[in-house]
């Protein structure tokens, strides 16, 4: 008999198992795949998050479905939410750091200057942060 006839190949898993698909046993007697979405953590994803949410719902819709189908919405949503938060606070941070109100003691121009950043801040963040992730 050749060598390469001797040589036989045990394979203990099927394909099948080694994905890790799960089988339940119903009332026929047959085994059935247990197929379906994974159930997600409730997170709360912030505003940022369900902007992104809304943004690949409507953009990028068969990227939204596959982290539908992995369970990873509200995790990558909340990262998101995360990550924009803090690029907000550091661009708001060095704004004030660079534009000194002419009178530090009045509270109306204090607050005219942050709602102007707020507001320039967040044009950056959304573009770069929300609407190039996906």
């Amino acid at each position: 008999m050749p060598e390469q006839m001797r040589k036989v190949i045990l394979v203990s898993e099927s394909i099948v198992e080694l994905l890790g698909i799960e089988y339940k046993e119903r009332d026929d007697g047959l085994l059935y795949p247990v197929l379906g979405l994974q159930e997600e953590k409730q997170i709360d994803v912030g505003k940022y998050g369900y902007i992104w949410i809304q943004y690949m719902l409507e953009n990028h819709n068969a990227e939204y479905r596959k982290l539908v189908r992995e369970g990873k919405v509200n995790l990558t949503a909340a990262k998101i939410n995360e990550e924009a938060y803090e690029m907000l606070d550091v661009i708001v941070e060095k704004y004030l750091e660079n534009h000194k109100p002419k009178n530090p003691h009045s509270t109306m121009e204090m607050w005219k200057l942050r709602q102007q950043v707020q507001m320039q801040a967040e044009e950056i963040v959304l573009a770069s942060v929300i609407y190039n992730r996906y």
